[in-house]
């Protein structure tokens, strides 16, 4: 069971305390997850850099040829 938690007045600072809520609260939220967001999109733009398609990196002559070196 939970009990209510009695607070005194005299504890809480007049700035709102733990429990303060800015009045642009939803904008700092925004702000907030626009920069982690941005900085995933560059994460994943650095990772996509180092990124090797096969397909992209040889014609398929050269993975013919290698094929066809791997059978005999």
């Amino acid at each position: 069971m939970s009990h209510p938690q009695f607070i005194p007045k005299w504890v809480t600072p007049p700035t709102g305390g733990w429990f303060h809520t800015p009045k642009n609260h939803h904008a700092n939220g925004i702000i907030a997850f626009a920069g982690f967001f941005a900085i995933l999109y560059g994460f994943y733009k650095q990772a996509e850099k180092n990124t090797i398609n096969p397909k992209e990196a040889y014609s398929m002559e050269t993975v013919a040829k290698w094929e066809l070196a791997a059978k005999k």
